[in-house]
């Protein structure tokens, strides 16, 4: 039986304080700044709106981490939250020289102390990010009074409290700015999602996620959007099919939509998912991209050689992750992506080949090029149509790669039988033979061989340190 700890005394006198309302809030501008977080949390769990609305107006830290201090608002709590805030704005004396900034309304674990005491920035940094120069039809005055951030995330369709959230920055732009820093689109009629992008400010938003599922013309709607959002460093496009549209209509509208991303300075990773025209599109893609990728993520397309060819061309790539999963490769020259992996060889850490149709004269035109990844901690070419010779080459060509820590290799294709399935004796054999070519070469530190997914019951056979079966 575990015994749980008894309360301590601040415990005990944050919960009376709490509890006892009318008292708390009228002495509150003689209570020590040091009970503020915990007071919150406690009116938060007591569902006390009165307390969280006082609290929030007298914040005496640059920023309130109100995200984190919810445990699970409602939207009365919530809404508590927001009429706190505006009873700050309307001030025009600050009690205690008031030093609120920041609104952080993300559910984020701050370290606390160096968060509210101002000595460590808000992650990712509201602070950092440009002030807008002017607001049409504002005063001098009403500008410089300007300097609250609301710090959130976003995600469409939105929840009630994110709703709330955007119906009241709204009415209250031109006193506070609503930093959205990371947004999530999905399926959505594209005259809603205007209406909220037109609430937010697109200098702030660092990650967007369009998940929209819909096609090439709605796709190229978001563009005008999309070039203001200066900062973004992260851009994850997934299912964009591409609709009923002439072979013109739609080059216009790909060199629309790929341009985007010459006027995104600050990029970093990129990820398409299931997005039809990346096939024959890489190279004026990669051409768009004006700043080194950290990462690189494409899924579920074709590659045409010329799509191959243009990563020998990316001259300016310091990539550190490449993720090609589902993208089809077979009977293509694999020579440019051997040259592209040399020029990021001392920068690559994490290679992703997965499914993508490999055969064993593909794998043995890369083996010279990951030999020379020299930091590569990670590589998975699960789902390829590998022989048992060609793994142990490259388990050879790999001996010397001393970061490597996570290790994912297809089981080779002697263990299937005609009609595609395992012959289980013979997949414990030939992948234990594969783990003592490693054992005798190198140490490792995490090492599977996984099967193509059973076609029963969706899952693999995998060899670690002996054979699980899948659960058929």
């Amino acid at each position: 039986m575990t015994l749980q700890a008894p309360p301590t005394l601040l415990q005990l006198g944050v919960q009376s304080l709490v509890r006892n309302e009318a008292l708390t809030i009228s002495t509150l501008q003689n209570l020590p700044m040091v009970l503020f977080p915990p007071l919150f949390k406690e009116a938060d769990t007591q569902r006390r709106k009165k307390i969280i609305k006082v609290l929030v107006a007298d914040w005496p830290y640059p920023c309130l981490p109100a995200g984190f201090l919810m445990n699970n608002p409602n939207l009365e709590i919530y809404q508590a939250m927001l009429d706190g805030v505006d009873t700050w704005l309307r001030r025009r004396f600050r009690p205690r020289g008031q030093k609120l900034r920041v609104v952080d309304l993300r559910k984020v674990c701050h370290d606390f102390w160096e968060v509210w005491t101002g000595r460590k920035r808000v992650e990712p940094s509201a602070e950092s990010l440009p002030e807008r120069q002017g607001v049409k039809g504002l005063s001098r005055p009403t500008l410089r009074r300007r300097h609250l951030k609301m710090v959130t995330e976003l995600e469409l369709p939105q929840d009630d409290q994110q709703a709330r959230l955007l119906q009241w920055a709204e009415k209250r732009s031109g006193s506070l700015q609503l930093c959205c820093v990371k947004l999530k689109i999905g399926t959505l009629p594209f005259h809603r999602v205007r209406g909220v992008l037109k609430i937010l400010q697109p200098e702030f938003i660092r990650e967007l996620e369009l998940n929209t599922v819909c096609n090439l013309a709605t796709l190229a709607h978001f563009v005008p959007y999309i070039s203001k959002m200066s900062h973004l460093h992260k851009v994850m496009v997934i299912r964009i099919f591409r609709g009923r549209i002439t072979a013109a209509t739609e080059d216009k509208w790909v060199t629309k939509i790929l341009s985007v991303f010459s006027k995104l300075s600050c990029l970093q990773h990129l990820s398409l998912d299931d997005v039809y025209f990346v096939n024959d599109h890489m190279k004026l893609l990669l051409r768009c991209l004006k700043t080194p990728l950290e990462s690189l993520s494409i899924s579920l397309c074709q590659f045409s050689q010329s799509d191959l060819d243009s990563f020998a061309q990316w001259t300016h790539s310091q990539l550190k992750h490449l993720y090609l999963r589902g993208v089809i490769l077979s009977d293509l020259d694999f020579l440019p992506l051997k040259f592209f992996l040399e020029s990021v060889a001392c920068t690559l850490k994490t290679l992703k080949l997965k499914d993508c149709r490999m055969k064993d004269p593909d794998l043995r035109v890369l083996l010279p090029a990951l030999s020379q990844c020299s930091q590569l901690t990670s590589i998975n070419f699960y789902d390829n149509d590998f022989s048992s010779d060609v793994l142990k080459e490259l388990i050879h060509h790999t001996s010397n790669l001393s970061h490597l820590t996570k290790e994912l290799y297809p089981a080779p294709k002697e263990v299937y039988n005609p009609l595609g399935y395992i012959n289980v004796e013979e997949f414990s054999q030939y992948c234990a033979e594969l783990k003592n070519t490693i054992v005798t070469e190198r140490q490792f530190t995490s090492i599977r061989f996984g099967s193509s997914a059973c076609y029963d019951c969706g899952k693999r056979y995998i060899f670690e340190l002996e054979t699980t079966l899948c659960d058929c």
